[in-house]
């Protein structure tokens, strides 16, 4: 088992600092961050999951076990400072080296999440 421990400002509470655990084997998340469910409903979509709109998107092979995918999730859902230096020098090490799965100019397909 290998978990990840996360500690994000949660601004659902006025900024707290508040934990998120990612475990990449079960893959599960647990903590007290008030973002987990929306973390989970991505790890419960079929993959590969497409999250975008008309100017683009980023297609998660598997958020809820590749590093790269949950590093797009944190940075999107749950703090968009995750991918600037002094957040990424406080990230576990499982994202030493990791770039978030990229951006591609390619629109989200019809029924996609938005």
């Amino acid at each position: 088992m290998a978990r990840h421990t996360i500690m994000f400002p949660d601004w659902m509470v006025g900024d707290e600092v508040r934990s998120i655990v990612w475990d990449d084997e079960a893959g599960t998340v647990e903590g007290d961050h008030s973002q987990l469910d929306r973390i989970r409903k991505v790890f419960d979509q079929p993959t590969p999951y497409v999250l975008g709109d008309v100017a683009g998107s980023w297609t998660l092979e598997d958020a809820a076990h590749n590093p790269a995918d949950f590093l797009l999730v944190l940075f999107l859902l749950v703090n968009q400072r995750a991918n600037t230096p002094e957040v990424r020098a406080t990230l576990p090490p499982v994202f030493d080296g990791v770039e978030p799965t990229p951006f591609t100019a390619i629109p989200c397909p019809p029924g996609a999440v938005q």
